[in-house]
């Protein structure tokens, strides 16, 4: 919840002393860098501080440091319980920022600290951080359009909420490249508190820095962080290449970060994080793609998430380029911030088309993380783990269809996962003269380079997922769907010495009445204990035999409604049509019985015929073990 005000924040911290001097730092960008700086600088001095900054990077007490440290989880969770005992005793009902906000400048105090650098929340004016007592400097930063439904519709009224962190006769440092109505509101209400505002040199920063790689805003904030700290602190005034060294040292998560994802991706180059989160960062960060990335035209791979109800319109026209590639994810659940939503990704990439995006370059990874930057990172170069067309071997009526293959091996996996009972059959022989590699096995591979079992629960050993295992099992003989069922069906009795109690087929939509109704109702699996799961290629759905410009989907589907006409007549598939169509693909001379010898097929209570081609059938009317349901299990 965000209920700005000051009164229920002043009841928590009445008991805990402010000691500290504190510097204030508000804005809408680059606030939180010029909190690093000042404590890169205090650092260099020998000065013991802390900082506060939000919104946390991964745990909640990872926006409070000590000494350049996040405080642990143990001193985090003592003071947070003691301001959640306040809280209840006093009946404040202070909000989830304010309760942060007290529980660090409790721990301020606990570790007795010089300097406190704190950096406002929301606005500032009524951001529960105003409530700092001994302000020795006030920094406001580059300031644009953010949070309207909380600061006002004009980038007027938002500099006069964050304005209001000034203290009568306390120096206020001022971002002298804020645009002009900006700086006028600032020095009115200046004027009205009786604080001085200051402007720092970034001409004698950039002259300081001439040798340095530093960005236009890097100089900018660096100016504001010295200033403020010479300011705060005249005792320990250096020129700002004394602190150079700590400034280096310093990294700020998310703020152009440099990172290495190989072993979530296999890719071995950097990838660069920022939290740009408004035009004027995006603004920022574009630059800086456009200067270090984006060389000689080069298509951007981005992987993008968004907080509802933020400017996409604006964030998109500053980063994205016709030739770019997008893959969109939605974040989870924010720890203390109940309030943050995530944007929807389909929204955010139908919005990406209208930038010039081409749909077959990008992606909706859902609320896959992991996912995103996998595709990302096939997308931008490298081996492509199946995500390349180019990588498989496929009839031709069949292209444009692996991604479809991919989210039929997605959603085995998810189904997977949902039932610790079941059991997950790749199925399929090898049937390309230029490989041996079967489809079943294929199709596990491509499961695992691109880290899908990582959608199992989390208790699942990762020794499951490794063959041969009892949930996972290739079936690397069928030639046909109508094998693919029967073999997968013994493929799991000989594994688990039962016949599985139900049945769920993944493939197609358009194949549910051969697969279900044709099949099943032939190998005799009671359709009641059959489920269905139906993804089709784009663009089949609405195909019309005959229709140009289907990109041969319409003949596929003769060739699906002439198979069907083939299995009505023949539903065993043991005629001369449907028996020949396998031996032809048969290449590799892969073994045809349905058992390993007279013992096993007698083990199995299956009335089996063998036929002429030394393959084998079941009898029309015979045994069939697995329409009683007795023995339980699933497939």
């Amino acid at each position: 919840m965000i209920d700005l005000g000051l009164a229920r924040v002043s009841r928590l911290v009445q008991q805990t002393p402010q000691t500290w001097k504190a510097i204030h730092v508000a804005g809408t960008n680059g606030k939180g860098s010029i909190c690093a700086y000042i404590s890169a600088m205090l650092s260099a001095s020998g000065l013991s501080y802390a900082r506060f900054t939000s919104p946390h990077l991964i745990d909640r007490w990872d926006c409070i440091a000590v000494n350049g440290k996040p405080v642990s989880e143990a001193v985090f969770r003592d003071a947070e319980n003691a301001i959640k005992q306040r809280d209840e005793e006093g009946r404040i009902g202070a909000t989830e920022f304010e309760l942060l906000t007290a529980t660090a400048f409790e721990i301020f105090h606990r570790q007795k600290v010089e300097y406190g650098v704190v950096e406002v929340g929301l606005g500032g004016k009524l951001d529960a951080t105003n409530v700092l007592k001994q302000k020795a400097v006030t920094v406001i930063a580059k300031i644009g359009l953010d949070h309207q439904s909380f600061l006002g519709n004009t980038i007027e009224e938002i500099t006069l909420q964050k304005a209001g962190i000034m203290r009568p006769g306390v120096p206020c440092v001022v971002d002298g490249s804020n645009q002009p109505s900006v700086l006028r509101v600032v020095e009115q209400h200046a004027r009205e508190v009786g604080a001085e505002v200051q402007y720092p040199s970034t001409t004698i920063v950039a002259d300081a820095l001439a040798s340095e790689q530093f960005e236009p805003h890097q100089i900018q904030n660096l100016a504001c962080a010295h200033m403020a700290f010479r300011l705060a602190s005249p005792e320990h005034d250096r020129p700002l290449p004394h602190f150079l060294s700590s400034i280096k040292q310093m990294q700020w998560p998310g703020r152009l970060q440099r990172l290495d994802i190989q072993k979530i991706t296999g890719r071995q180059r950097e990838v660069l994080l920022d939290g740009a989160h408004n035009p004027q960062s995006a603004e920022v960060l574009g630059h800086y793609v456009e200067r270090h990335l984006r060389v000689g035209d080069k298509p951007v791979t981005w992987v993008l998430a968004a907080t509802q109800g933020k400017d996409m319109d604006g964030i998109f026209s500053l980063l994205l380029k016709p030739g770019d590639q997008i893959v969109a994810v939605r974040f989870g659940p924010v720890d203390g911030m109940p309030w943050v939503k995530a944007a929807d990704p389909a929204d955010l990439l139908q919005l990406a088309v209208r930038y010039g995006i081409k749909d077959a370059a990008t992606h909706n990874a859902g609320d896959d993380v992991k996912e995103a930057l996998t595709w990302a990172s096939q997308a931008a170069g490298g081996p492509k783990n199946g995500w390349d067309e180019a990588e498989w071997l496929i009839e031709s009526y069949k292209q444009g269809e692996t991604p479809t293959f991919i989210e039929h091996i997605k959603a085995g996996v998810r189904l997977l996962g949902e039932d610790d009972t079941s059991v997950l059959v790749f199925s399929g022989a090898p049937t390309r003269p230029e490989t041996q590699l079967s489809e079943a096995r294929s199709y596990y591979n491509l499961a695992v380079a691109n880290s899908f079992f990582h959608l199992l629960p989390k208790e699942t050993s990762s020794h499951d997922l490794l063959l041969p295992t009892a949930r996972i099992i290739l079936e690397e003989r069928a030639l046909d769907s109508y094998y693919n069922i029967l073999f997968s069906l013994v493929a799991f009795w000989r594994h688990h010495a039962r016949w599985p109690a139900r049945l769920t087929i993944v493939s197609h939509a358009f194949k549910r009445d051969r697969l279900v109704d044709g099949h099943c109702a032939a190998i005799g699996f009671p359709l009641e204990r059959v489920a269905f799961v139906g993804i089709n290629p784009p663009g089949v759905d609405g195909a019309v035999v005959g229709e140009p410009g289907d990109g041969g989907k319409a003949e596929a589907m003769k060739g699906v409604q002439l198979a069907m006409g083939q299995w009505e007549e023949d539903p065993h598939g043991v005629g001369e049509e449907l028996a020949g169509k396998r031996r032809g693909r048969n290449c590799w001379g892969v073994q045809r019985g349905l058992f390993g010898g007279i013992e096993e097929r007698e083990r199995s209570g299956v009335d089996v015929r063998v036929l002429e081609d030394g393959s084998e059938a079941l009898v029309d009317g015979g045994r069939r073990p697995w329409r009683t349901g007795e023995e339980s299990g699933s497939g």
